[in-house]
């Protein structure tokens, strides 16, 4: 029996066949759907500041959502609608840094009334949040939150620590916040995507300074959170905004 053969029985005859070609897997459905799955690159782009950034110097967020579709796909995210979203966001933060510095995001949901909020984080290859604390707003006290990394992985910072422990972090900080003086917590924990401690951490208390900067394939984390309010977001770059 050959490898389609083969593959045919296994997957359900009539209902499914599939056949191999190489390192690629193709399966047809009885409605002739074509899935494909592709072998994965070892490392995500990481594009330069530029790519960014149109001739006026604005920011290009058609660049920014197309550099967070590629991460989508490398990761096999699934939630592939997710690029068709009204919600479905990409910042800068004013800061002109973007790969180094900014986020995409979604908010799913942000219940004032009750307190609470959803939010998925998105981040290409060792880019930054700027740092940032929380404080009570809106009649709603600071906010607080917890992350569980999806895909890749990030280096959460919160307080502790100081400039001098630079040469021992397990990652470079991007020299545009460090030449600001805008980066206060330098305690450092590096979060991977998977289950239990090593995937999830919470804030290190309400109202600190905290970021958190994605690994070499960057990462797509969910936030659990309490009411967020942007009159509550406080960043240490002065210059930030969102």
């Amino acid at each position: 029996m050959n490898r389609r053969d083969l593959l045919t029985n296994i997957l359900g005859g009539t209902v499914l066949t599939a056949a191999v070609f190489g390192t690629e897997i193709f399966a047809q459905d009885d409605e002739t759907r074509i899935v494909r799955r592709r072998r994965q690159r070892q490392s995500l782009t990481k594009y330069p500041n530029k790519h960014f950034y149109n001739p006026d110097g604005s920011f290009n967020v058609k660049a920014a959502k197309d550099a967070y579709v590629e991460l989508f796909r490398f990761h096999n995210y699934s939630l592939p609608d997710v690029i068709k979203d009204e919600r479905f966001w990409a910042v800068d933060f004013g800061l002109g840094d973007f790969s180094s510095v900014g986020m995409g995001g979604i908010f799913w949901l942000n219940d004032k009334e009750h307190g609470y909020f959803g939010h998925e984080i998105y981040l290409l290859p060792f880019q930054m949040i700027p740092e940032h604390a929380h404080v009570e707003a809106e009649s709603k006290p600071a906010k607080h939150e917890y992350w569980q990394v999806r895909h890749g992985s990030i280096y959460n910072f919160g307080k502790g620590g100081s400039k001098d422990d630079l040469d021992k972090l397990p990652v470079k900080l991007p020299q545009s916040q460090l030449d600001a003086n805008a980066i206060t917590a330098f305690k450092c924990t590096e979060l991977k995507a998977g289950t239990g401690k090593g995937s999830e951490a919470a804030l290190s208390g309400i109202g600190d300074f905290h970021f958190m900067l994605a690994g070499k394939n960057g990462a797509i984390v969910t936030e659990y959170a309490s009411f967020h309010s942007n009159d509550g977001l406080k960043f240490q770059n002065k210059k930030a905004k969102l």
